[in-house]
């Protein structure tokens, strides 16, 4: 293979011709327009790449082939189901089964076609879990859930339909391990009950008894398994157990101990591991406030270094022969996803589809990491999207990941960028409780809801003021489940800092939260978990009152946005209208939006589309351009 500088030259050189084009804005109907590539997985031989289009009206399987630059397409609409703007079944997943067959994934379906788009088996199971066999390449068996709750498992033949189905220990599924023969090996289950219990089961051969390795409480910290190498008697598995962040370590199945570390950092995740069923592993992905992938296989790390080169800033995904043919999916804050294909060889590299391609000519605002310290010392990191470069005294949007045990990510994000289009600086802080960021950040934030991870919001917010990055009298707080409470928790806790509010789908009261009609309340382990991270109401119902938006409505000042689905069954609407009564019970200024038929989140392009337009009226009115500020 041609050198690294060499190969990067001549990529460049096969993409430098191109024709400058002005930027166009953002707008509602760009960011909901999800026309174009959805996936794309190249075949194991390398001669084609299967794609799944869509064009606004029907799905196509397209058929990319390298050697020719042809393309073949086929429609799908016989086998999708619409209810007016809701796709009920849609494929969204591409995944081969040997070299001339695929299946197609729509979520609670798939099928298998050939080359050709002729339908073979109409039924294969509910959803693709990966190939079965690593090293047979012409192998037609998968491996699929055979029911929608992901409990069921087996091994179907692509082409014939057969299925042969994998048994397991009874419980609730979390996680498995196949080896790489595509044989189920390990697995972790949950019992519910009074006392819920995670228990980890490991089988030394197929066919053989299946035998119990660990159990662990419902909010005991617990390893999992994750892949099979293949040498006896052990486990790759996933853990923090003793550390700070998670880390991938070789498990003694007889001994019941941990043991060599595959792969670890001192203050960032480990995701994944690539390779451990083999010989060797070849691919570490790491989870910072960027998430990188570090190939510890020489050849593999020279092509992503090239493709690095010239595709610069952006996470570079790579599959495929690393002497051969190479599926490159490129993505970052400011691309939301195109596919590329390399010849090694030859060290081309085309374009071959894009994600959202009504977006193509769209100027995108860059995702700025920044760090600012908390009230007691505490480094809370953040994402920062200006609406211009260097632009300052700009109006701002705070806004906050639900959860809250969950982040941010550096990507893009259409919400994001939708805010930044219409003039509005972006602020996300990953306050702490939010996971990712080590054990001990995370543990920070338990009991903490309305307290100290209120108070890392607001040290963002100051700290964007007090350099002169935003306008202190255009800021309005934003945020959907958890963030929703943090936004209406921000309006009553520091009113003198936010001009408007927008909770979607949020908590308005603690105590109703574990008292209310969700599926997390009626979950044992749901109730098990809260208890332990937010605190117990009973015992400090006071406590709770203190940092509840409801109970303290009384103490917000400005406007406020409230929207929620119907049929939201992990934050029930009772939570809104509570609010919302309360609110115009006391003559406070309330605006509202129930979405008919919307979960918790928004699934449709007629639910998003009418959300990001009641929202950015809003903003308008109260801190955008037009809005009436006092000096």
């Amino acid at each position: 293979m041609m050198s690294i500088f060499r190969c990067a030259v001549a990529i460049i050189a096969a993409l430098s011709i191109s024709v400058t084009v002005a930027a166009e804005p953002l707008t509602v109907a760009k960011a909901s327009d999800v026309n174009g590539v959805i996936e794309a997985s190249l075949a194991p031989d390398g001669r084609s790449v299967a794609m799944l289009v869509f064009d606004g009206v029907r799905h196509e399987l397209l058929f990319h082939f390298p050697v020719t630059g042809a393309a073949r397409g086929f429609a799908l609409q016989g086998y999708e189901i619409w209810a007016g703007d809701r796709q009920l079944r849609a494929p969204f997943g591409v995944t081969w089964a040997g070299n001339d067959l695929l299946a197609l994934d729509y979520g609670n379906l798939v099928i298998s076609v050939d080359r050709r788009g002729r339908l073979l088996v109409d039924n294969l199971g509910k959803e693709v879990i990966r190939r079965a066999a690593r090293d047979d390449e012409e192998s037609p068996w998968l491996l699929v859930y055979t029911d929608n709750q992901r409990e069921q498992m087996a091994l179907v033949h692509a082409r014939s339909g057969e299925r042969k189905i994998l048994q397991r220990p009874p419980g609730i599924l979390q996680q498995t391990a196949f080896d790489r023969q595509g044989y189920l090996r390990a697995v972790t289950v949950l019992t519910e009950g009074a006392v819920p219990t995670y228990a980890n089961w490991y089988l030394p051969a197929p066919g053989g008894t299946w035998q119990k390795l660990a159990t662990f409480g419902a909010t005991q910290e617990r390893w999992e398994p994750a892949y099979v190498p293949n040498r006896p008697h052990t486990l790759a598995v996933r853990s923090r157990i003793g550390r700070d962040t998670y880390a991938y370590f070789y498990y003694d199945t007889e001994r019941g101990e941990m043991g060599e570390m595959l792969a670890g950092h001192p203050s960032e995740d480990i995701l994944g591991v690539v390779g451990v069923e083999g010989a060797a592993y070849e691919r570490v992905t790491t989870g910072g406030m960027r998430t990188e992938e570090v190939w510890l296989n020489g050849t593999w790390a020279g092509v992503q270094q090239a493709v690095d080169a010239v595709l610069p800033g952006r996470s570079n995904r790579l599959s495929g022969n690393p002497r051969g043919n190479v599926l490159v999916y490129s993505s970052s804050d400011v691309v939301p996803g195109e596919w590329h294909l390399l010849d090694t060889k030859s060290s081309t590299l085309v374009l071959i589809g894009r994600r959202r391609s009504a977006l193509e000519r769209v100027d995108m605002r860059p995702m700025e990491i920044i760090r600012y310290p908390a009230d007691d010392g505490l480094s809370i990191p953040a994402f920062l999207t200006r609406p211009a470069y260097g632009a300052r005294g700009t109006p701002l949007v705070v806004l906050i990941h639900g959860g809250p045990w969950v982040r941010d990510y550096w990507t893009w994000n259409e919400e994001v960028q939708l805010l930044a289009a219409h003039g509005y600086a972006v602020l996300q802080p990953q306050f702490r409780g939010s996971s990712g960021f080590g054990k001990r950040f995370e543990q920070a934030g338990y009991g903490q809801w309305g307290r100290a991870m209120q108070d890392d919001i607001t040290a963002g917010v100051r700290k964007l003021i007090a350099d002169g990055t935003v306008d202190p009298r255009r800021i309005c707080i934003v945020g959907a489940s958890y963030g929703g409470y943090a936004a209406l928790w921000g309006l009553a806790k520091t009113p003198e800092l936010y001009r408007c509010g927008i909770s979607l789908a949020g908590v308005t009261d603690i105590e109703h939260m574990f008292h209310d009609d969700s599926d997390a309340a009626r979950s044992d382990v749901a109730r098990a978990i809260r208890l332990h991270r937010i605190g117990d109401v009973t015992d400090s119902a006071e406590r709770f009152d203190q940092v509840s938006p409801l109970k303290q409505v009384d103490r917000i000042q400005a406007p406020v946005l409230l929207v929620h689905g119907e049929a939201d069954q992990r934050v029930p609407i009772s939570h809104a209208l509570k609010m919302k009564e309360a609110l115009e019970r006391l003559g406070k200024p309330v605006q509202w939006l129930s979405l008919k038929d919307a979960g918790h989140s928004l699934s449709t392009t007629g639910q998003v589309s009418t959300y990001y337009r009641t929202m950015l009226e809003f903003l308008d009115k109260h801190i955008g351009p037009a809005a009436q500020v006092a000096r």
